[in-house]
C-alpha cells in the first residue's frame, strides 16, 4: 500500500515537472482573437412602432417612383404622415408644411417650438392655441419671417383668422406651395449660395421667364446641386405646385447637406455575418441579433438589435389588463420596394446605413446583393439603340455605386488595358449625366461611367470624370487559343473582320505558358479557360511575348420561343424569325423566377432569354432564362366572328363558348363579346395564314376557335384564331391517348381507343403545359382532348384544338399535420409528432419532424398570409403549440396553414362558383376571391366501410387558409373553374362546411 502511494507520488512529481516545462510554451502560443469592430451601433428603440407609423397604405402597394424617398424621409422623422398610416403622397404640400419641413431638415425644430411658445405666451387666454401642430406651425412661420423667407405682410396674412377673406396675392398658409418658393426656401435655410451667373435655368428650361426674378438665383442654386430638376421635357414649372411625394424626393436629394445638420452620418457596407444570441437569465427573454458589416473603408462595424418577450414578467397595461408588448431595438430597412425590420437583411446585402451621434441606426437601405449586382467602371465605346446594347472598355469593378474614385488603386487586371465588352441595357435603364436624370441618347462614345449590371443587363448608367491610365497593351477578340502550342490569335481591336478575310487577325506567343498570369472575368484563371469569342487584353514583355492576359465573356442576348425540347437539345425560334438548335449541357445555368432549375423545367412553348457566345465557328449557349407566365394560354374559345378592327386590334364574337375539361360551355356572356388581339395574333383558314382584310371581307360570320392569353392588366387577348370551314362538320370531342405522331408542322397523329388518324397543320391550336406549342411537342402516350372537324371533301378528320393534359403526380407535395414544438426564426420549425396524408387516410407517427423555412415558404392563418418575421414561438402571437398543415418538398416547407383539423374526404364536380364578383367572373385586382363553390354528383368517403357514399350536392365554403392544389401547384381560389372535379378534406359529412384541403383532378 505504501509502495503504491510512493509510485503515485513519483508520477505526480513527474507530471508537475513536465507541466513546468510545457505550460510556458503553451501559454506563449498566440490565440487569434475575433476582429475588433471599429464601430458598434444599435437599433432604433421601439422600431416596430415606428415601422407601423411609416408603412403607409397609400405608398406600400403603389408604383410611385418616390417610394424610397418617402420611407427614408419618414424614417428620419423629416416628412411625416397624416396618421393612421396615410402619407397623402399626391396631396399638395401647403406653404406652412413646406416651411416646417425645410426648417426640420436643417435641425431647427427646437427653434421653431421656442418661437411658437413665445407667440402663445403673448396671446390672450381666449386666443391661446390648444392644438400643438397648429401652434408649432406658427413658430415655423415666425422663423421664416425673421430670416427673410417670407415678408412681414406675409406673416400677418398667415396669422389672420379669416384666411378665406384675404384678397388676391395674399399669403395663405394652407395654400399649395409653388416650386419656385420651395427652391427659394431650401436655398435660404440650408445656406446654399445663390448663383447669379445662371446657366442651367436659362439653357435647360423654356419657362424660366415665368419665374419670380428675385428667386431665379436660388432656383439656379438648387438646380446646380440637383436638389430639384425639371420635368424632363424642357419645363421647370416655377409656379407649379409640389406634392408630398415630390417634397420627400427633394429633401432626400439634399441629403449631403441635411444629414450633417441633423447630426446624422451616411455609411456604406456589406453584411458579412448575422449572429443570433438569446438571454434567458432575467424575467424577460431577450433575443439579440448582431450584424457584422464590412464598411466601405474596410473596417468592421457591428449593428446590434434586440427584442424582449415580457410575457413572463407579469407587467400589464393598467387600463385594459393586456400583457405589455415586447420592447425592441430594431432597424427600419428598405429593400426591393418594401419597408420592414432587420429580418429583411441577408448575408451579402450591400447597404447604406444612417447613424446618429449616440450610435443609433435610424435607417438602412439595401442597395443590392453581392451575388446579383456588379458595378463596373468603363469607357463607353458604342451605343446601339436598335438592339439596346452598349459596347464598353471595362476598367475595374467597384463594391458600391458611388465609391470615392480618388481612393481606387489600379492594377493590371482592372486598369485601362480595357477589355471590350458588349452588354444589353434594360428598356427602362436609368441614366444620369453629371448626376442629373437623362436619357440613353445622352450617352456618347468616350464617356466614362459606372454601369450597374444585374444578370448581365445594365440597369443604371452614371457618368463620371475618370481618366483611365495607359498600360501599353494589345486587345481584341479571341479567334483561337492554343496554350499547348503556345499561341493565341485575336481579331483586330474593333473586333470586326473585313469581308470575311483573316488579314486583320494577329497571333501572339506564350514564351512560357506556366509563367503567364491569367484572369477570366477578373478572377484568377487558367489559360485553358480563355475561349473563342472572349474579349481580351494582353500585356507583353520587352520581347513581345505574353506576360499577362485578362479575358471577359463577350456574350449577346437573344429572345425567342422554344419549339421543342429533347435530351440535351432545344430548338428555338428567335424573335427575328430565324430558328436554331442549341446544345444545353449540364453546366449551363437555367433560371426561372431568379432561381436555378433543372433542364426538365424547360417546356415546349416557353419564352426564353438566351445568353450566347457567337463566333464564326459556333454558337455556344451560356445561360438560359425562362420568362414568366405572361404568355400562358388561359382559355380556348369557340364563337362566330362578327367583325374585326385592325386599328383598335379588337374582334367582335357571337355565341361565345369556352373549352373546359373537354366540354364546350357557354360563357354566360349574352349577345356580342369584344376580344382584344395581341400584336402577334394570326388568323388561319384552310391551313393558310390570312390577313385581317381577308377575314373582314371573306370570313365574317364564320365560326372560329380562338386561343387567348392575358395581358399585364388581366385582359384576355387572342394569339391564334383558327377559322372553321363552314362546309366541314365538328366531331364530338375525343378524350384519348396518342399512340403515334409524325414530326413537322404538318402531319398526323393516331388516337389509341378510337384508333383514328387525325391530321394537324397551321390552323391547329395545340396547348401543352398551358403554352401554345407546335406539333413537334406531341409525344406518344400524351393524353389529350381533341376537337376535330371532318372534311366535307374527303371525309378525313383534322384537328382544330389539341389540349394535352398535364401528367399529374399525386406525390408532388407531401402533406403533414402536427403541433408545433418550437420555431427557429427564419430557419426551421419542429412538430412534436405528426400525421402524414396517404390517399384518404392519415398515418400517425409519434416522433418529432423538422422542416426548413426557405425564402419561398408561405404561411397562412385565419386572416390570410403571414410574414415570416411574424412566424415565431414567443410573444402574444406565438405559433408554439398550434396545430398546422405542412406541405413539404423534402425537408423544405412550401406552405404552412393553420386550417382546422379535418379527416372527412368528399368529392364531386363544381357546378357553381360562389363569388361576390360581378357575374361570377374570375377575380382580378381590386375584386375579392371566390367565397366557395357548390358540388354536384358529390360523394363522401366512409372510413368504416372503405367506400364512397352518395351525398347528392355539397355547398363548400373557402377559408383564407384553405389549401388548393391543382396541376401540381398551389393555386388561388380564382383558379377553380366550373366543371373541375375535386376531392377535399373537411370537418364532417354534412352537406355544408369549410374546405381545409382541396385537390383538383
Amino acid at each position: 500500500m505504501k509502495k503504491e502511494f510512493f509510485n503515485k507520488l513519483r508520477i505526480g512529481i513527474s507530471m508537475a515537472v513536465i507541466l513546468s516545462f510545457v505550460l510556458p510554451f503553451v501559454l506563449s502560443i498566440p490565440i487569434h482573437a475575433e476582429e475588433e469592430p471599429e464601430k458598434i451601433y444599435y437599433g432604433l428603440k421601439n422600431a416596430s412602432a415606428v415601422l407601423d407609423n411609416i408603412n403607409f397604405t397609400d405608398v406600400r402597394n403603389s408604383g410611385t417612383w418616390a417610394k424610397e424617398a418617402i420611407y427614408k424621409a419618414a424614417a428620419l422623422d423629416i416628412v411625416k404622415g397624416y396618421g393612421n398610416r396615410v402619407f397623402g403622397r399626391t396631396n399638395y404640400v401647403t406653404k406652412e408644411e413646406a416651411i416646417a419641413i425645410i426648417y426640420r431638415v436643417a435641425g431647427r425644430e427646437k427653434d421653431a417650438q421656442l418661437a411658437a411658445e413665445a407667440l402663445d405666451i403673448a396671446r390672450d387666454i381666449e386666443d391661446k392655441k390648444t392644438y400643438a401642430p397648429s401652434m408649432w406651425s406658427d413658430g415655423y412661420l415666425r422663423l421664416a419671417a425673421n430670416e427673410g423667407l417670407i415678408s412681414r405682410e406675409d406673416l400677418e396674412d398667415a396669422f389672420s383668422a379669416e384666411q378665406s377673406e384675404l384678397g388676391t396675392g395674399a399669403f395663405l398658409r394652407r395654400a399649395p406651395a409653388q416650386r419656385q418658393e420651395v427652391a427659394y426656401w431650401i436655398s435660404k435655410v440650408l445656406g446654399i449660395e445663390p448663383v447669379y451667373g445662371q446657366q442651367k435655368i436659362f439653357n435647360s428650361f423654356r419657362d424660366w421667364s415665368g419665374a419670380d426674378p428675385l428667386k431665379i438665383p436660388y432656383i439656379e442654386a438648387v438646380l446646380v446641386e440637383n436638389i430639384m430638376n425639371g420635368e424632363g421635357n424642357g419645363y421647370f414649372r416655377p409656379t407649379g405646385f409640389v406634392t408630398r411625394e415630390q417634397i420627400a424626393q427633394i429633401i432626400i436629394n439634399a441629403d449631403k447637406r441635411i444629414l450633417s445638420l441633423l447630426g446624422y452620418e451616411k455609411r456604406m457596407g456589406t453584411v458579412e455575418d448575422i449572429r443570433k444570441e438569446y438571454d434567458f437569465t432575467g424575467n424577460s427573454h431577450v433575443y439579440i441579433n448582431t450584424f457584422h458589416i464590412r464598411n466601405s473603408n474596410g473596417k468592421l462595424h457591428k449593428i446590434v438589435t434586440e427584442s424582449a418577450d415580457n410575457s413572463r414578467s407579469g407587467y400589464k397595461n393598467e387600463q385594459g389588463g393586456a400583457a405589455i408588448r415586447s420592447t425592441d431595438t430594431d432597424l427600419i430597412v428598405y429593400k426591393d420596394g418594401w419597408v420592414g425590420t432587420s429580418s429583411l437583411l441577408k448575408e451579402g446585402d450591400r447597404i447604406e446605413y444612417i447613424t446618429t451621434a449616440d450610435g443609433t441606426v435610424r435607417y438602412v437601405r439595401v442597395i443590392s446583393g453581392t451575388s446579383d449586382t456588379e458595378y463596373i467602371v468603363a469607357k463607353i465605346k458604342e451605343v446601339n439603340p436598335e438592339i439596346s446594347t452598349i459596347k464598353a472598355a471595362v476598367g475595374f469593378y467597384l463594391e458600391y455605386p458611388d465609391a470615392d474614385m480618388d481612393s481606387i488603386s489600379f492594377d493590371f487586371r482592372n486598369s485601362s488595358g480595357a477589355v471590350d465588352t458588349k452588354l444589353v441595357y434594360s428598356n427602362i435603364v436609368k441614366v444620369y449625366v453629371e448626376g442629373k436624370a437623362a436619357d440613353i441618347k445622352d450617352i456618347t462614345p468616350g464617356m466614362d461611367a459606372i454601369l450597374t449590371v444585374q444578370d448581365n443587363i445594365i440597369t443604371v448608367i452614371n457618368t463620371l470624370d475618370l481618366r483611365l491610365r495607359e498600360q501599353g497593351v494589345v486587345s481584341g477578340i479571341v479567334e483561337d487559343n492554343n496554350p499547348h502550342l503556345g499561341y493565341i490569335t485575336l481579331y483586330s481591336e474593333d473586333g470586326l473582320r473585313m469581308e470575311g478575310s483573316l488579314n486583320r487577325i494577329k497571333t501572339y506567343n506564350y514564351s512560357n505558358p506556366e509563367e503567364v498570369t491569367v484572369y477570366k472575368n477578373h478572377i484568377a484563371a487558367k489559360l485553358e479557360d480563355i475561349e473563342g469569342g472572349d474579349s481580351v487584353y494582353i500585356k507583353l514583355d520587352q520581347n513581345g511575348a505574353i506576360e499577362m492576359i485578362s479575358a471577359v465573356d463577350n456574350y449577346i442576348v437573344k429572345y425567342g420561343k422554344v419549339i421543342s425540347v429533347r435530351s440535351g437539345l432545344i430548338n428555338v425560334a428567335y424573335d427575328d424569325g430565324t430558328q436554331q438548335i442549341l446544345n444545353v449541357d449540364e453546366n449551363i445555368p437555367i433560371v426561372r423566377d431568379k432561381k436555378l432549375v433543372d433542364f426538365d423545367s424547360l417546356k415546349d412553348g416557353d419564352r426564353v432569354k438566351l445568353l450566347l457566345n457567337i463566333t464564326d465557328k459556333a454558337t455556344t449557349l451560356k445561360k438560359l432564362t425562362i420568362e414568366g407566365d405572361e404568355h400562358f394560354i388561359t382559355n380556348i374559345y369557340r364563337g362566330v366572328v362578327s367583325s374585326v378592327d385592325d386599328i383598335s386590334k379588337k374582334m367582335v364574337l357571337q355565341n361565345l363558348e369556352v373549352f373546359n375539361n373537354g366540354k364546350w360551355e357557354r360563357t354566360g356572356q349574352k349577345g356580342f363579346t369584344t376580344l382584344k388581339m395581341s400584336e402577334e395574333n394570326k388568323f388561319v383558314y384552310n391551313d393558310n395564314i390570312v390577313n385581317v382584310r381577308q377575314v373582314k371581307e371573306l370570313l365574317a360570320g364564320s365560326s372560329a376557335y380562338i386561343a387567348v392569353e392575358k395581358d399585364y392588366g388581366g385582359s384576355e387577348k387572342a394569339v391564334l384564331v383558327s377559322v372553321k370551314n363552314s362546309k366541314d362538320s365538328e366531331a364530338p370531342v375525343f378524350s384519348d391517348s396518342i399512340i403515334s405522331s409524325t414530326a413537322g408542322n404538318k402531319g398526323e397523329f393516331t388516337l389509341a381507343k378510337e384508333y383514328l388518324n387525325i391530321s394537324y397543320g397551321n390552323g391547329t391550336i395545340i396547348i401543352k403545359d398551358n403554352r401554345l406549342v407546335t406539333a413537334s411537342s406531341i409525344n406518344s402516350e400524351d393524353r389529350a382532348y381533341v376537337v376535330a372537324n371532318r372534311s366535307y371533301d374527303d371525309g378525313k378528320y383534322y384537328a382544330s384544338v389539341v389540349k394535352i393534359n398535364e401528367k399529374t403526380d399525386s406525390n408532388f407535395f407531401t402533406i403533414y399535420r402536427g403541433r408545433i414544438a418550437n420555431i427557429n426564426e427564419n430557419s426551421d420549425f419542429t412538430l412534436e409528432s405528426y400525421s402524414e396524408l396517404d390517399g384518404v387516410n392519415w398515418k400517425y407517427y409519434n416522433t418529432p419532424r423538422t422542416f426548413r423555412i426557405t425564402y419561398d415558404t408561405r404561411i397562412l392563418d385565419d386572416e390570410g398570409v403571414v410574414g415570416q418575421r411574424n412566424f415565431t414561438d414567443f410573444g402574444d402571437s406565438s405559433y408554439k403549440n398550434r396545430t398546422v398543415y405542412v406541405l413539404s418538398n423534402g425537408a423544405d416547407a412550401v406552405l404552412i396553414s393553420t386550417a382546422p383539423y379535418g379527416d372527412i374526404n368528399a368529392k364531386g364536380k363544381i357546378y357553381e362558383i360562389v363569388s361576390e364578383n360581378e357575374g361570377d367572373s374570375e377575380a382580378v385586382e381590386g375584386q375579392q376571391e371566390p367565397q366557395g363553390f357548390k358540388l354536384q354528383n358529390a360523394k363522401v368517403y366512409d372510413s368504416q366501410l372503405h367506400m364512397w357514399i352518395d351525398s347528392k350536392e355539397l355547398e363548400i365554403t373557402l377559408l383564407k387558409n384553405s389549401i388548393i392544389l391543382k396541376n401540381n401547384s398551389i393555386v388561388k381560389p380564382s383558379e377553380l373553374k366550373k366543371g373541375d372535379s375535386i376531392r377535399l378534406i373537411k370537418k364532417d359529412g354534412n352537406r355544408t362546411g369549410d374546405a381545409y384541403i382541396i385537390f383538383v383532378d
